[in-house]
């Protein structure tokens, strides 16, 4: 069997003297989305910082295609693949749309498929082609979380981590986002996403980990959360619209 492409095994975190995870371990297979859900504090964003390489871990591994990369530099893990959309979108407000996806582009590697990886950002979302020379920060906050994923897009990443799409969106731009980033999986890409929509992310996800006070308590395939009983009385109720 095939290694994945992304392996995190028994990492625990630590801010001061607080542990913030705690013998984490989880597994992203090359092709699929996989989501982290839980409430806030559980967790989750300290994880996709720790993988980013953001995050010091005080024990434990991550491995990127069978290769410790633990304790490597931000820019190593960026450049091996692996771009994290930040919660928050952080985009420069002042700069031009195709200026902040320039920047996305900024290693050696991104720049020689500069072209290619702008005409895919364009074809996924085509509201940044008419935007392109507009300044980021008069997108809307839907268009923005598009420019945030557009910018990783340019990376030329393998896995994309999405910190909290829906952040601050409205229904229907919540469910545009979701589709957008199941077509930019369907395209090859592997995506880690960290979503506080559960319902949403289990819709969409090939696997899931349910996190809850820096633990994993458990994991499945997003139709058998949505199926547990524990989970929908804690996290996503009885009602919610599915993502077709």
């Amino acid at each position: 069997m095939a290694n994945p492409l992304l392996e995190v095994k028994d990492l625990s975190v630590s801010y001061g003297d607080v542990r913030a995870l705690t013998g984490v371990s989880l597994e992203v297979e090359e092709g699929t989305i996989v989501a982290l859900v839980g409430s806030n504090g559980a967790g989750k964003s300290t994880l996709l910082k720790a993988i980013a390489g953001l995050k010091q871990a005080g024990s434990g591994q991550v491995l990127f295609e069978g290769e410790d990369i633990t304790a490597v530099s931000t820019k190593h893990h960026v450049d091996r693949g692996i771009v994290l959309v930040p919660e928050g979108r952080r985009l420069f407000q002042t700069l031009t749309v195709l200026e902040n996806l320039r920047l996305g582009a900024y290693l050696p590697k991104a720049r020689t498929t500069f072209e290619e990886s702008l005409e895919r950002v364009f074809g996924l979302f085509p509201v940044l082609k008419e935007r392109a020379n507009g300044k980021a920060g008069l997108l809307s906050g839907g268009e923005q979380q598009m420019l945030a994923i557009g910018r990783a897009v340019m990376a030329h990443p393998k896995v994309v981590m999405i910190d909290e799409a829906s952040l601050g969106l409205s229904p229907i731009l919540t469910r545009r986002i979701f589709e957008l980033i199941v077509a930019l999986n369907q395209q090859g890409t592997t995506v880690l996403l960290v979503e506080q929509n559960i319902h949403m992310a289990l819709n969409v996800c090939h696997k899931a980990y349910v996190m809850k006070t820096g633990h994993i308590m458990m994991s499945g395939t997003g139709e058998e959360l949505l199926a547990n009983p524990d989970v929908r009385k804690a996290y996503v109720g009885e009602r919610g619209s599915k993502l077709v």
